[in-house]
């Protein structure tokens, strides 16, 4: 294990706020071909616009219909912002605090028989499905 001095945590954080500006980037490209994409401009139309290809356009827009067919902000993006661009801490709580949240309306509750007997491993297929 490596022990962190400051140059080495500053460092660290960066190449961390780099993954985190990697993530926003592919956000904002997601909203950028769906933006596009509604307008009705063809794929490889919106592949010059954003300087990709075609078919990683097709892949974008495959990605924002497995999403529900929008791209919508929530608390990973605003955090995901905040830390990559050095929010202030108040900004980012401001943000986090006025996103609409659902405390668990939505969140499926098991029932007594979903639930293994203690000790049983749960297998990757009986652990997605739950």
């Amino acid at each position: 294990m490596i022990t962190m001095d400051s140059s080495l945590e500053a460092i660290h954080k960066e190449a961390l706020q780099r993954q985190a500006r990697q993530k926003v980037d592919l956000i904002d490209e997601l909203r950028a071909a769906l933006n596009a994409d509604r307008r009705g401009i063809p794929q490889r139309d919106i592949a010059d616009l954003l300087a990709t290809s075609q078919a990683r356009v097709h892949r974008l827009l495959k990605a924002i219909e497995r999403r529900g067919g929008t791209v919508n902000k929530d608390p990973e993006e605003i955090i995901l912002r905040a830390f990559a661009y050095d929010t202030s801490r108040q900004r980012l709580m401001e943000e986090l605090m006025s996103y609409t949240y659902t405390f668990g309306e939505q969140a499926h509750i098991p029932t007594k028989d979903e639930f293994p007997a203690p000790g049983t491993r749960l297998s990757r297929r009986s652990h997605r499905d739950c």
